[in-house]
């Protein structure tokens, strides 16, 4: 199982990690180690999760420098992994981060990791790593007592500069997520304007996906906008590790969710997470249980309860109720529209199984009287 924690700039109450969970890696703004000039005037960030198993980042900045061209060291920070799991160094790297790459200006720049003990590496602009072969603090296994910080020369040429930022790293799930992850956005508050002028934030999480973001940075779910179809509602829920607080909940039949503000200065960092099916029974009864959305989470869905053959035309229909279709039939139509979140009625779709996802067609076909 995995964990997605967030990154070296926050004061978070850590997990209890065991054996149902560890922390892998999260994604974090590029900071400057040592600026007062240069400021960030536009952010387009780009988040999307691939199946459950990967997170890929992609982040375009323009960044102004108002006096001459000037040298800085740029960093990124990331937290070891911790938990149940194998924090050791691979080549020196971060375990569960790739492809890390940055473009400044149409030029590719070379980075360096160091390894750092404590949020003390800045030493006079310079990076202070801990020597390896002396190093006492553990190296390996479930925790380590180091953190990376990826670091690079920046040229900032006079005017407007333009820095393209990519990388991976695992996605996470445990008991009681499917997935769930952080990004780091108030490190932005370290340029000199300690804001980000015109900022745009777009979760790509694939279709029919049910899932949550923590009121962290802003105030309700309207904030956002879906681009494609689904729908969205505030509440409450895990706001934060196990804390209660208010959510955005979105159901997403496919498309993207894109959050844009200007002068936009971060009180707080993005938290997604989708909750593990769990259906509470060993058998599915309409009367007590609800379904999920998510395709992938069907197959946890338990064998259909023999007291009502409803039970079991529910299941079969629930790939044509994902899309929005409209039932004749008023208990499949009840049903939907009252025991599950994310029923969304298209009254201009039409069911043709052939046109489901593979996985779907079994399951129809599975559910045959």
């Amino acid at each position: 199982m995995k964990y997605i924690f967030s990154g070296i700039l926050l004061v978070w109450a850590a997990f209890a990690y065991a054996n149902d969970g560890a922390y892998y890696a999260s994604g974090n703004q590029l900071i400057p180690i040592v600026e007062k000039d240069i400021r960030v005037q536009k952010e387009v960030l780009h988040i999307k999760k691939v199946k459950n198993e990967l997170i890929e980042v992609s982040v375009y900045y323009e960044f102004y420098n108002p006096g001459n061209a000037k040298e800085i060291t740029v960093g990124f920070e990331a937290f070891s992994p911790e938990g149940d799991v194998d924090g050791t160094p691979v080549n020196g790297q971060h375990p569960y981060i790739r492809n890390f790459k940055v473009i400044m200006n149409n030029a590719p720049l070379k980075f360096t990791t160091a390894l750092v003990a404590d949020t003390l590496y800045n030493q006079n602009g310079k990076i202070k790593t801990i020597d390896w072969k002396t190093f006492s603090g553990n190296k390996g296994g479930n925790s380590v007592d180091f953190f990376y910080v990826y670091h690079f020369k920046a040229n900032f040429k006079k005017g407007l500069n333009i820095v393209k930022h990519t990388y991976q790293y695992d996605a996470s799930g445990s008991v009681d997520f499917d997935y769930d992850f952080d990004y780091v956005l108030t490190a932005a508050n370290r340029w000199a304007n300690r804001q980000i002028d015109d900022f745009t934030l777009i979760l790509d999480m694939g279709s029919f996906e049910s899932f949550h973001i923590a009121k962290a940075f802003f105030d309700k779910a309207t904030d956002w906008q879906i681009k494609g179809a689904g729908k969205a509602k505030d509440e409450q829920g895990r706001a934060r590790n196990y804390e209660q607080g208010a959510v955005a909940s979105f159901y997403i039949r496919q498309g993207t969710i894109t959050f844009q503000k200007k002068n936009f200065q971060p009180r707080g960092e993005l938290f997604v997470y989708s909750w593990r099916y769990l259906p509470g029974s060993d058998h599915f009864d309409y009367n007590n249980n609800s379904l999920p959305f998510s395709i992938y989470q069907q197959a946890t869905i338990p064998e259909p309860s023999p007291s009502t053959p409803v039970n079991r035309k529910i299941l079969r229909n629930l790939p044509f109720a994902r899309r929005g279709y409209v039932f004749k039939d008023k208990a499949l139509q009840d049903y939907f529209t009252y025991m599950t979140d994310w029923y969304m009625p298209e009254a201009g779709y039409k069911a043709e199984i052939e046109k489901l996802e593979e996985v779907e067609r079994k399951w129809v076909n599975k559910w045959k009287e």
